[in-house]
């Protein structure tokens, strides 16, 4: 049997190291947290893997080497096939089976069943094994949530500072209803605001903007191309705040995002704010975080936060994507169901959705 320790500032990094060197039989001993020399925290993990296994798996395998293959006949290919999706099943099974086992582990070295239960609330709500233990100890007292862990972005204030913020994310993520509420919300205040669009190409996509900038009584131009970028804001100087809605794009259909780049770099934009909506499937937020325009992203919102039963996913997308949370929205009403992102709001976010699941 081979035993060995390894060593992480956090527990699931740990046992990742386990999983990475030992694969998924390996048995966990221990667990211990103790602090460095420099007082900094340390996940101490004691594994063992019983060699035999391998081994006895080596030795039972056919030596193919010296074999002749068959040829490939029809039977033979589908046989193959068939072997191949088997395998690709037990893999995600494994897989699976490796996060459960993660979540398990992580739960068990909280210190309290206070602790756990709140472990089990914030993965219940979506938020991933490992933060939902780092958070766990706050959650149970109804502390913020992520103070120091998640960055918060700045909130803007444009009677102090113009602004400029662009909005961009998937197709029907609710860009224009959210621009909508921020320029209802700020035009109360007395804030002189525009509305910009680059969502030229598509039937309709200038409509709802339009239709919500006359309500308003604000201005609205569409913007086509980058050469006229200064022409229309030269229209537009006196506005403290410029919102700028964007054609929605996707990982895999993503030519509309690179036709509109040059016009939103010609724009000049104090914020690119990337909006995600919360009824959007986890991993498919995951994908458009791994699009390499997310680099020229400053800050990340979210939108439909009403609209899912694991609004906790908003903090592993925040922690994917590696930008500031700002804007949430929680439904169609203008300006009401808007604000900016903070720790305490975050945490009765959550609390409150675990409250209405349990109803």
């Amino acid at each position: 049997m081979r035993i060995k320790i390894f060593t992480a500032p956090r527990l699931h990094e740990a046992l990742a190291k386990v999983r990475q060197e030992m694969g998924p039989d390996a048995l966990i001993l221990d667990r211990q947290q103790t602090d460095s020399a420099d007082g900094n925290q340390l996940w101490h993990v004691h594994a063992a893997l019983d060699d035999s296994n391998e081994s006895d798996h080596l030795q039972s395998a056919p030596d193919r080497s010296t074999t002749s293959q068959p040829a490939a006949t029809p039977d033979t290919d589908a046989m193959h096939h068939h072997h191949t999706d088997a395998t690709l099943e037990r893999l995600e099974r494994i897989v699976e089976g490796l996060g459960n086992k993660e979540s398990v582990n992580l739960r068990q070295a909280l210190g309290s069943a206070d602790e756990q239960e709140a472990f089990d609330h914030l993965t219940t709500m979506g938020v991933s094994a490992s933060h939902a233990f780092d958070m766990a100890s706050d959650f149970s007292q109804q502390l913020p949530l992520g103070q120091k862990s998640i960055q918060w972005g700045n909130r803007i204030n444009p009677q102090k500072e113009p602004c400029t913020l662009l909005f961009t994310g998937p197709a029907g993520c609710g860009k224009s209803t959210l621009i909508a509420k921020l320029a209802a919300h700020y035009s109360m205040k007395g804030v002189r605001i525009a509305l910009l669009s680059t969502d030229t190409e598509r039937m309709g996509g200038l409509d709802i903007l339009k239709a919500y900038a006359g309500t308003l009584g604000i201005d609205f131009h569409p913007i086509r191309k980058a050469a006229d970028a200064d022409k229309i804001r030269m229209r537009i100087k006196s506005a403290q705040l410029l919102l700028i809605d964007t054609e929605g794009w996707s990982p895999r259909r993503d030519s509309n995002l690179k036709r509109q780049s040059d016009v939103w770099d010609a724009l000049h934009c104090n914020r690119r704010i990337l909006l995600l909506p919360a009824n959007m499937d986890e991993e498919d937020g995951m994908q458009q975080l791994k699009h390499p325009a997310i680099s020229k992203m400053t800050d990340i919102a979210f939108s439909r936060l009403d609209e899912t039963q694991k609004p906790g996913k908003i903090i592993n997308w925040s922690f994917a994507s590696g930008l500031p949370m700002s804007y949430c929205s929680f439904g169609p009403e203008v300006p009401e169901q808007m604000g900016w992102l903070n720790a305490q709001g975050l945490t009765t976010l959550l609390s409150r959705h675990h409250r209405e699941s349990m109803a």
